[in-house]
């Protein structure tokens, strides 16, 4: 019983995202919403570019944005930046 506690509790305490983006997406997602490059976005992150622009299409396939621009309409939208 007191695993299930625990499970229950940690699902309570993770934060879900609209279509399926993972916190590291939304991360990247506010970066983009607030115009900044792959390569601006990596320095801030400590990732590397390549990793930035996985992340960036993945978030345009999930959300169906053809572009960057609709991609920070859509995190404004979707209350994920102010």
């Amino acid at each position: 019983m007191a695993v299930q506690e625990q499970a229950r509790a940690l699902t309570a305490r993770t934060p879900t995202y609209p279509d399926g983006l993972t916190q590291r997406e939304v991360e990247v997602l506010a970066l983009v919403a607030a115009g900044m490059s792959n390569a601006s976005i990596a320095e801030q992150l400590v990732i590397s570019p390549n990793t930035v622009i996985r992340h960036v299409s993945n978030i345009l396939s999930k959300t169906g944005c053809a572009n960057r621009t609709e991609a920070a309409r859509y995190a404004t939208q979707a209350g994920l930046v102010p």
